[in-house]
């Protein structure tokens, strides 16, 4: 009975204490990102930080492979296709307001998304490339 008792206790001792996924968000450490449903805001175009107060940002829809987000004046959508580390972008569309502060980024951000060939996922950044050349460089907000 005593062998059983400390048996139940210890199993109890570490299920008790096993990574919550809630206290690692308080402390910033969260699971490893994926490509889909994740919100990416973008931290680099081109090389250069991205420096204007409402980051651009985009999040990829696994089952409808869909991509929305913020150019960083308007809305934008689109579709995509992946398979492995290979991504394209089709049709992608923005809602057409005029920021005077962030067109030029958002303008840019939107040509380069038209050429990127591939992806890949270091820690919380999704890295954006055209063949071996890092076009944007986006960080997970989720």
């Amino acid at each position: 009975m005593k062998i059983f008792s400390l048996l139940t206790a210890v199993i109890l001792l570490i299920a008790g204490c096993r990574p919550s996924d809630k206290i690692s968000q308080v402390v910033g450490v969260g699971k490893a990102p994926t490509l889909e449903n994740t919100r990416w805001t973008l931290t680099e175009l081109n090389t250069q930080p991205v420096s204007i107060e409402t980051k651009p940002y985009l999040v990829f829809a696994a089952k409808s492979m869909v991509l929305n987000g913020f150019g960083g004046c308007n809305q934008l959508a689109g579709s995509y296709e992946s398979s492995g580390h290979k991504i394209k972008f089709n049709n992608i569309a923005a809602t057409r307001m005029f920021c005077q502060e962030t067109m030029q980024v958002e303008a840019a951000f939107l040509q380069g998304l038209q050429s990127i060939s591939h992806y890949r996922i270091e820690g919380h950044e999704l890295i954006l490339l055209q063949d071996n050349t890092v076009v944007a460089r986006l960080r997970a907000v989720n």
